[in-house]
């Protein structure tokens, strides 16, 4: 469930750029207090899990890169906040169809 706090929170911030302004410049532990009084619920573990899997599916099916240092994404971080990145470069090279499915629950196979 906090994963999906997490998928709401980044799709929130990418459709308002007021409220990306607003967490942009926060550090973490500032964006999780904030996120928490606006109703996202999640910690930063679960942020990281997202965010490696957004990074993961960009480098390996989106550019089709090495998953190494030579992915053509990591230069995208610089000049800007970690957060403007996860927005700019993660959550916008995705649809909403793309983000739900990487994201859905999976079933447990006994």
């Amino acid at each position: 469930m906090s994963q999906t706090s997490v998928l709401k929170f980044l799709m929130a911030a990418r459709a308002r750029p007021a409220m990306m302004a607003r967490y942009a410049p926060r550090s973490l532990t500032q964006l999780l207090f904030h996120a928490k009084n606006d109703g996202f619920d999640f910690s930063p573990e679960d942020l990281a899990d997202v965010v490696g899997k957004l990074e993961a599916n960009v480098i390996v099916a989106k550019d089709q890169d090495p998953f190494n240092e030579s992915s053509r994404l990591w230069r995208q971080m610089w000049g800007r906040t970690h957060f403007e990145y996860v927005i700019e470069q993660l959550i916008e090279r995705h649809t909403d169809e793309e983000l739900a499915a990487l994201f859905e629950p999976r079933e447990q196979v006994s």
